[in-house]
């Protein structure tokens, strides 16, 4: 079953609320999974594990899943290499966002993730933080406005059981757009939030808290965005217990979609911005916050978008010499 909510008020979540708990229960909670984080160093198409040796080092294209989990052994270096601009293009203009809440949403608790993230998605766009992506020009020189649109959002309670491939996340946004629970916008990206029984197949929570990929809908490639719940696996993909709005789920959530949006906007191909190891903008900055306060309810945060603070990791500002993680260009 599937409800839309356009556009986002009060009043809409509420409803979303109601309608999602009369809905049909979904599978019960599963627990976090008990493997430890194995990512590593990054690894060649040929299977060859990346060396140090800069002169013998091939390029490595990226894959969209290169947010890391908190708590990876063996992380790769991300600032040692610059990055550096590939003929593929960015996103220029103004991008309308639309975020499908994927499994159970129908718990106080996950109402209040709903507002916490849907007042994020409205103030996000043309912030300080986000005109980091005006850095990221294509190769006539039009860069990312750091313009984003919350254009609306729906609820999939299931459709594709409670553990998902990466083919089912992209059939996932097909659905909702072919379904008319949401448009096919040119200009769109669709987010995908799962909800804390959520399990995806590709190495989520092991080797990533979010990805990024396209989904090929009546022959139009969209960019979509996926999002683990944090409060699956809070040690891997989760900066502190409370964050600033008073949730560990949404708060920690925000900051992953911030991320993979920034990567999705400077790359979103897998061909434009990323370095020789593959790693896109906000790859190189993951888990890192930048200079910090104390919000009203004691936790940490970094950057006040509207009437709301928020813990988000720092991006990739490119320099002349390099670079470096920050918050604002």
């Amino acid at each position: 079953m599937t409800t839309r909510i356009l556009p986002f008020s009060a009043a809409a979540l509420l409803a979303l609320a109601l309608l999602a708990g009369c809905s049909d229960a979904g599978p019960p909670p599963s627990t976090a999974p008990a493997t430890a984080a194995v990512r590593g160093l990054p690894v060649r198409p040929n299977g060859d594990v990346f060396t140090a040796n800069a002169a013998t080092t091939k390029v490595i294209l990226p894959t969209g899943k290169g947010l890391d989990v908190q708590d990876d052994p063996n992380p790769p270096p991300r600032t040692r290499y610059k990055v550096e601009y590939h003929p593929a293009p960015v996103l220029a203009g103004v991008s309308d966002l639309y975020i499908i809440y994927y499994g159970d949403w129908s718990t106080p608790e996950r109402t209040r993730d709903v507002f916490i993230i849907s007042d994020f998605l409205s103030t996000l766009g043309w912030s300080p933080y986000f005109q980091i992506a005006a850095r990221y020009p294509n190769a006539s020189g039009q860069a990312p406005s750091s313009g984003l649109l919350y254009g609306g959002a729906a609820i999939d309670r299931y459709s594709h059981g409670p553990t998902v491939s990466d083919a089912d996340v992209a059939d996932i946004v097909s659905g909702q757009i072919l379904n008319g629970e949401l448009p096919l916008d040119p200009s769109g990206i669709y987010i995908v939030m799962a909800s804390p029984d959520i399990a995806q197949t590709s190495g989520l929570f092991d080797t990533y808290c979010a990805l990024h990929g396209r989904a090929v809908t009546l022959g139009y490639a969209s960019p979509y965005i996926f999002v683990g719940s944090p409060a699956r696996s809070p040690a891997r993909c989760a900066p502190q217990s409370v964050g600033p709005n008073g949730t560990l789920n949404a708060d920690a959530a925000v900051s992953h979609i911030a991320a993979a949006l920034f990567n999705t906007i400077t790359d979103p191909t897998f061909g434009a911005w990323f370095d020789r190891l593959g790693l896109e903008p906000a790859d190189k900055c993951v888990w890192t916050f930048g200079a910090t306060y104390t919000a009203p309810n004691g936790a940490r945060a970094n950057v006040r978008l509207g009437a709301r603070d928020y813990l988000l990791q720092q991006l990739w500002v490119p320099s002349k010499t390099g670079g470096a993680c920050g918050l604002h260009p």
